[in-house]
């Protein structure tokens, strides 16, 4: 079975209404909530160097490499930095995905597979997020799954031509993120086990093209592994937000692939997965196919698990997003591989799988509608104008922490303020990074003094001890809350408003 596409066929039209309501829900209000951190400091990276130049820079001051930075660089010389523009190609990448996720449903076992688990992908609001964020995240799934169909193809049709665009696609994913790697390790891992699992006697047999080609990538691989060991201990410096998963925070995570709803719809759409994930699984012993799929839904999550306990905390939902291809599979082939055996009453099981597989993709349509419908980001494009309007000059702003400098500077427009960043938190002796000492002689001076809090959410007490430094001889005048900001106007003298 080969990669084309018969429009005539049912499944491929249905598979178009499909890809048409993903598009649809990726590029609906693609600009309207606001740029964020993440998004902010990426674009400060594309406006303050060129193609050449990130080259070097993003590989000696990000954890990432640069080809997705050069890229939108590319991309913003020809349609500028406008929240849609810079959104626009994860969008693409977003829509993109859907095709290719059935390719692979229907490579794997049949197009209902594929269809169900593309519908799946399109309303999940993990997927809408990220197809909407100027981030990589967006093209690291594609190519994961670019990747993915390389590798079932090439076992097929072992080609030079084919080889060559597995080698492609698959190192493409570690060079837009590092935890690309796990794309190679769980292809790795799938051949070890069909090799150690071959009963036709070929497990003594010579490498496969397959294995030849993924030990190529490996072997290209290693230059870049090279220098991120070296570089390790400070490429995880700035990740001291996130703690060490437990089991719950991880079983959240793959629930958080289908619905970011709570309550009953986050229960039902867990349910739903579970009965789905453990259909799929139930035959003994497992085909391949879902053996590929097993060890791909758990290889991102159990690496990102052990590098969290073994070297430092890094286990967040983002960056397990390949994975989310795996679960949906699973759960659309457990939903839809019911057989027609009769239950009683003349109702068939295919009947009740389709039916569940439905069940899953309305519990989802709450979330989906809930993402659309209240901000997700944070909203500093109404938090920098409304304190410019209201800001005096001369007046001082502290942008606590400092990582929101990116984003206040993306949408400010005065020039006769002082706007300075405030590095909150504490250092691994304990102390704090910016003493109360400090904090005192940077406000020193000044009779109105701006306070711009984020993400103090994981920082303890850090919020309580900037205002209480800060309002040694001023008192709170003007308080206002956005999505993941805060904004405080401490001055002598003035009532609050």
């Amino acid at each position: 079975m080969g990669g084309s596409i018969d429009w005539r066929n049912r499944y491929v039209l249905a598979l178009a209404g499909v890809v048409l309501l993903g598009a649809a829900l990726r590029l609906y209000g693609l600009g309207v909530e606001s740029i964020w951190v993440d998004e902010a400091i990426t674009l400060r990276f594309v406006e303050n160097h060129g193609p050449l130049e990130l080259l070097w820079v993003i590989p000696s001051e990000q954890p990432h490499l640069p080809p997705y930075y050069v890229l939108l660089d590319v991309w913003t010389e020809l349609v500028g930095t406008s929240a849609t523009a810079v959104r626009f190609p994860s969008a693409v990448f977003g829509i993109l995905t859907l095709p290719l996720l059935y390719l692979l449903g229907r490579e794997l076992f049949d197009p209902k597979t594929g269809l169900v688990a593309t519908l799946v992908f399109a309303v999940a609001p993990f997927q809408l997020y990220y197809a909407q964020e100027t981030r990589m995240y967006s093209l690291w799934t594609l190519l994961t799954l670019l990747s993915f169909l390389a590798f079932l193809w090439l076992r097929r049709r072992p080609t030079r031509r084919l080889a060559a665009s597995y080698v492609v696609a698959t190192l493409s994913t570690a060079a837009v993120h590092p935890f690309g790697l796990l794309v190679v390790v769980t292809q790795g891992v799938v051949l070890v086990i069909d090799r150690l699992l071959a009963g036709d006697g070929s497990a003594l047999d010579g490498p496969t093209t397959r294995e030849r080609t993924q030990a190529a990538c490996w072997a290209l691989l290693a230059p870049i592994l090279v220098v991120g060991l070296l570089k390790l201990e400070s490429a995880v410096a700035g990740f001291n937000f996130i703690s060490p998963p437990g089991l719950e925070r991880v079983a959240g995570t793959v629930v958080e692939y289908f619905t970011t709803a709570s309550g009953a719809a986050e229960l039902v759409v867990g349910l739903l997965v579970t009965v789905g994930v453990a259909l799929a699984l139930r035959s003994r012993p497992l085909g391949r196919e879902r053996r590929l799929l097993l060890v791909w839904a758990l290889v991102p999550i159990v690496g990102l698990v052990a590098v969290s306990y073994l070297v430092t905390p890094l286990f967040w939902d983002r960056y397990t997003i390949t994975a989310a291809p795996a679960w949906a599979l699973l759960a659309a082939r457990g939903l839809t591989s019911l057989d027609r055996d009769r239950f009683g009453l003349g109702l068939e099981r295919r009947h009740v799988g389709y039916a569940l597989a439905g069940l899953l993709v309305v519990s989802i349509l709450p979330a989906t509608v809930h993402y659309h419908t209240t901000d997700q980001k944070e909203q500093w494009d109404e938090a920098v104008p409304a304190l410019e309007a209201a800001a005096e000059s001369d007046d001082l702003v502290l942008v606590i922490d400092r990582a929101g400098l990116s984003a206040f500077e993306y949408y400010r427009t005065r020039s006769d303020i002082t706007v300075r960043p405030i590095q909150a938190g504490w250092g691994s002796n304990g102390s704090y990074v910016t003493p109360n000492a400090t904090l005192r002689n940077v406000t020193a001076g000044h009779g109105r003094v701006w306070l711009v809090l984020t993400h103090l959410w994981f920082l303890p007490g850090e919020r309580q001890r900037m205002l209480d430094v800060a309002s040694k001889g001023r008192q709170v005048v003007r308080h206002r809350e956005y999505e993941s900001i805060e904004v405080y106007l401490l001055a002598r003298g003035q009532r609050q408003s």
